[in-house]
């Protein structure tokens, strides 16, 4: 009775840190705008409605309404843009010319690795420019930066590049499938001229936005987002994809050591469940601050954390072993388990490829879901053998929950 009340006790306040970190998570963290030229892994948020007026440009590249636009803090460069009805959007780059190159990319995820860029110069002349779009493969090495290839698609209008009092202007128009509600973008430049096979300089400065056109915001800063992603995956394969598929074993295959399996099974799954937790709450930290769109991704990780929440929500409301509520609260817990242990691999994966995941952590991963079916496999077989020996064996009901009485 001591070792089942001090069990209790640790499961009392297991579930208290529980609620607390729920609500740490759930928590709307607050945002303050800070200076828009900052470099760093600050997401910051510049809402602005401007008028492009500049008589340099010619239509359609002055005198568009209600663009959006922002400073980049980096020798008086800003950048706007502009979305019709029909899923065009315009984009202007401008600042101070100092014999470089400038860029805007268009990115999936927020990082270079896997953009388009329209990259702008002026040619020797001084009077007329290059526009070209490239393909970003890899990082600034020549042969990852490939000239005259991308996925963008230019309307027929021609992107133009303009260079009057030492200001040079980037514009151009992009045709996407669908209106955009929120899409990253890249801004790098750098000092040189392309060489004759067009291969661009290293760049000198960038940075990352992203642009919500449905509330007319561009979020700043440049985001290293690798060690986060890494650490959200590793979060997430140790919590979701080997704690807990490997504590339910316990419960199903272990009974005949009463009541060591019940507090392994719970203890083991505790642990897994707040690692899991720790993963949702880095995913959530990450989406704020690549906005990447990976919804079904995101909202598969949120299904499986409420049906975690459902099982522990289960455990501490379990009604006893005479009560009639007892065969449907055994069926609900077992199959919401089977649900989480089923999705849980869904998600793991469907993020590894979505996110780009390491090759090491795909490896990681396999190998400990190919051990975890094989050991499956074993003990249900072991089950079945055992069942045919002996088929009037019943398995053990685990012991009711119930609150330590208070010392009197």
């Amino acid at each position: 009775m001591v070792i089942m009340g001090n069990s209790n006790y640790l499961i009392l306040r297991f579930s208290d840190v529980f609620i607390y970190m729920m609500m740490i998570l759930l928590l709307e963290p607050k945002k303050s705008l800070v200076n828009a030229g900052r470099n760093d892994a600050t997401t910051i948020v510049v809402p602005s409605f401007c008028t492009t007026n500049s008589n340099v440009l010619l239509p359609p590249y002055h005198d568009i309404p209600k663009s959006i636009c922002s400073t980049l803090d980096w020798h008086g460069y800003s950048i706007s843009f502009y979305q019709d009805k029909n899923a065009v959007v315009t984009v202007i780059l401008m600042g101070i010319h100092e014999n470089n190159w400038i860029s805007v990319g268009v990115s999936k995820d927020g990082m270079m690795v896997g953009s388009s860029a329209v990259v702008g110069w002026m040619n020797n002349d001084g009077k007329s420019g290059t526009v070209k779009q490239y393909f970003l493969s890899g990082r600034m090495t020549s042969e990852q930066v490939i000239p005259d290839k991308g996925d963008l698609k230019f309307t027929n209008v021609t992107p133009t590049i303009v260079l009057k009092d030492k200001i040079i202007y980037l514009g151009f128009q992009l045709q996407f499938p669908q209106r955009l509600s929120r899409q990253p973008f890249l801004f790098a430049c750098g000092f040189g001229k392309p060489a004759e096979n067009n291969i661009l300089p290293k760049h000198k400065y960038r940075s990352a936005l992203a642009v919500d056109f449905s509330r007319g915001a561009i979020y700043l800063g440049f985001v290293d987002s690798t060690s986060m992603k890494l650490t959200h995956g590793i979060l997430a394969i140790t919590g979701w994809g080997i704690i807990i598929p490997f504590g339910v074993p316990i419960a199903r295959h272990f009974r005949q050591y009463e009541p060591l399996w019940y507090y392994l099974h719970s203890s083991v799954q505790f642990v897994g469940f707040f690692v899991g937790l720790a993963a949702v709450a880095v995913g959530r930290t990450l989406y704020d601050l690549i906005h990447a769109d990976f919804n079904y991704h995101r909202v598969l990780g949120f299904a499986i954390l409420v049906l975690s929440v459902l099982q522990i929500c289960q455990f501490i409301v379990r009604p006893s072993s005479s009560s009639k509520a007892q065969d449907y609260w055994n069926k609900i817990h077992h199959w919401v388990g089977r649900l989480v242990i089923v999705l849980a691999p869904v998600n793991i994966f469907l993020g590894l490829y979505k996110g780009n995941g390491a090759r090491g952590l795909m490896i990681t991963f396999l190998c400990f879901f190919f051990t975890f079916l094989f050991i499956s496999i074993c003990l249900e077989i072991r089950l079945l053998l055992q069942k045919k020996r002996e088929p009037n064996t019943k398995l053990t009901e685990p012991p009711l929950f119930q609150v330590p009485p208070r010392n009197s």
